[in-house]
C-alpha cells in the first residue's frame, strides 16, 4: 500500500487559504514582487499578467475582509498590504486603510493587466511593481502557491526547478479507487491531522455562513424550507440530503462573500475544499458516526476529489465543485456502511449526473452550484447503497470507473478546449475591468 504516497498527495493539496485562491493568489504573487522591489518607496505602478482562468475567477468574487473584486485589486492590496510570509493567507492583516490605498492605485490606472503569453502554465501569474527607483517582479505558475522566479530591478533573485513540475493532470502517477480505499481503511488515523485541521477550519466557516445573511444564503434558505421553525438546522426535520446542501453550502456563501475566515482548499480551490469537507461532516452527524469513521471518510473524499480533479485540471471549464463531490459522495458511502464496490458505484453516479457542469467563474452563485452538487452526491451514494449504478452502456460511463474518469479528461481537454476564453469573453462585455 502506497501510505507515504497518499500521505504526501493530502500534503500537496490540501492547503489553508484565505479567501477564493485565484484573486488571493495574485495577491500573493504582488506581495512578493512588491517585497522585491522594496518598501522604502511608494508604489508607482503594478503590471499584471495571468492565465485566462485567473482573470475568470477574479472578476465576480469579493477579496476577503473588502467589498471589492477582481484581479487589479487583488493585486493593489497584495503589493500595498500582502504579507507574502502568509503564503495563501496573505491577505490576513490588511485594514480599511490599505483598502483605500489599493482602491486609489486603481482609480488612478496604476494597475495594468494582460493576457498570459502563448506556452505558459494554465495558471499562471506574473506581477511587476514599480516605485521610483526600483522594480520587482515575482512569478507564480502551475499552483496557487509556487513560486517558480523573483527578481529585483531586473536581476533574478531566485529561479525554482520547474524541471520536475507539470500540470496537475501529469504531476502525479495514475492511481486507482481500489488503492485510495485501502488507504484510507489502513491508514492510522494519528496520521491524519491535516483532515482534522481541515474540519474545524470548514466547520467554522460553514457555522458562520448559517448564522450570517452572507452572499445569496443558499444554505439558509434551505435550512428555513427544512428547519420546522428552529434557529438552527436540526436533523430532526431535514432529510440526509436537505442537512448535507445546507451546511455545505452556508460555508461556500461565507466564502465567497469575502468573510475573512481561512478554509482548507483542495487541489488548489477553497470551494472544492469545502465541498469535500463539510459534506461529510454534516453527513456524520446526521448519521452519528464515530470520529474515526469521519476521519477515514474525510481522508477518502479528499483523495477520491484529488483523483478526479487530476482528470479535469487544476483550473479548468468544469465547475471543480463537480469534482470534489464525486469525493463527497464516496466518503458518504463510506459513512453509510459500503464497501469499495459501493464506493465505484456511487462515483459512476456521479459522473453520469453532473458531467458538463462549467465553471463561469468564482462568484456568489458558486453556492447554487456547491449545493446541487452536493445533492447529486447524496443520491448518488444512497442509490449506490441500493445495489445500483448507471450502467456502461449510457453515455460517458465505462466498465471500468477509471476509463470514465479518463473520458472526463477529454471532455475538459478535447470539448472544451476553447470554453474558457468564451467565458472571459462574456464576462468582460459586463465588466468594467478590461484586460488588453
Amino acid at each position: 500500500m502506497k501510505q507515504a504516497y497518499y500521505l504526501q498527495q493530502l500534503e500537496e493539496e490540501l492547503v489553508v487559504a484565505l479567501g477564493c485562491t485565484e484573486p488571493v493568489a495574485v495577491a500573493f504573487a504582488a506581495a512578493l514582487a512588491r517585497k522585491e522591489a522594496g518598501y522604502d518607496e511608494p508604489i508607482e505602478g503594478i503590471e499584471l499578467q495571468a492565465s485566462v482562468n485567473i482573470y475568470k475567477n477574479a472578476m465576480g468574487v469579493f477579496i476577503p475582509g473588502t467589498s471589492d473584486m477582481g484581479a487589479a485589486m487583488a493585486a493593489a492590496l497584495g503589493a500595498v498590504a500582502g504579507d507574502p510570509s502568509l503564503n495563501l493567507q496573505v491577505l490576513q492583516h490588511i485594514r480599511e486603510t490599505d483598502i483605500i490605498e489599493a482602491r486609489s492605485l486603481c482609480a488612478r490606472g496604476k494597475v495594468s493587466l494582460d493576457i498570459a503569453p502563448k506556452g505558459t502554465p494554465s495558471l499562471y501569474i506574473n506581477v511587476v511593481v514599480r516605485t521610483k527607483n526600483h522594480n520587482g517582479r515575482a512569478t507564480v505558475a502551475w499552483k496557487h502557491d509556487l513560486i517558480t522566479e523573483l527578481a529585483r530591478d531586473d536581476e533574478k533573485t531566485f529561479i525554482n526547478d520547474t524541471s520536475q513540475i507539470q500540470e496537475l493532470t501529469d504531476s502525479i502517477t495514475v492511481d486507482d479507487l481500489r488503492d485510495i480505499w485501502d488507504f484510507a481503511m489502513a491508514v492510522d488515523v494519528d496520521k491524519l491531522d491535516l483532515i482534522r485541521q481541515a474540519v474545524l477550519l470548514n466547520d467554522r466557516i460553514a457555522e458562520r455562513g448559517m448564522a450570517n445573511a452572507d452572499g445569496l444564503e443558499v444554505g439558509r434558505s434551505i435550512a428555513k424550507s427544512c428547519r420546522a421553525g428552529r434557529a438552527v438546522p436540526d436533523k430532526d426535520s431535514f432529510s440526509l440530503s436537505d442537512y448535507c446542501a445546507a451546511w455545505t453550502a452556508a460555508a461556500s456563501d461565507a466564502r465567497m462573500a469575502g468573510v475573512s475566515l481561512p478554509v482548507m482548499s483542495n487541489s488548489g480551490s477553497g470551494n472544492q475544499g469545502i465541498t469535500v469537507t463539510v459534506s461529510v461532516l454534516s453527513a456524520s452527524r446526521y448519521l452519528g458516526s464515530t470520529e474515526e469513521q469521519l476521519l477515514r471518510a474525510q481522508t477518502l473524499s479528499h483523495l477520491v476529489a484529488i483523483h478526479v480533479k487530476k482528470s479535469f485540471g487544476r483550473l479548468s471549464p468544469l465547475c471543480g465543485a463537480t469534482a470534489a463531490a464525486v469525493g463527497a459522495s464516496a466518503g458518504i458511502v463510506m459513512l453509510l456502511g459500503g464497501d469499495i464496490e459501493r464506493v465505484i458505484a456511487a462515483v459512476q453516479n456521479m459522473f453520469g449526473t453532473v458531467t458538463g457542469m462549467i465553471c463561469d467563474g468564482a462568484k456568489l452563485g458558486c453556492s447554487l452550484k456547491v449545493s446541487a452538487c452536493i445533492y447529486s452526491a447524496v443520491q448518488a451514494a444512497v442509490v449506490a447503497m441500493q445495489g445500483k449504478e448507471i450502467a456502461p452502456t449510457d453515455g460517458v460511463i465505462e466498465c471500468d470507473v477509471e476509463e470514465t474518469i479518463r473520458n472526463m479528461e477529454r471532455i475538459s481537454k478535447e470539448g472544451m478546449g476553447r470554453m474558457d476564453d468564451l467565458l472571459l469573453n462574456i464576462m468582460l462585455n459586463k465588466k468594467k475591468e478590461v484586460v488588453e
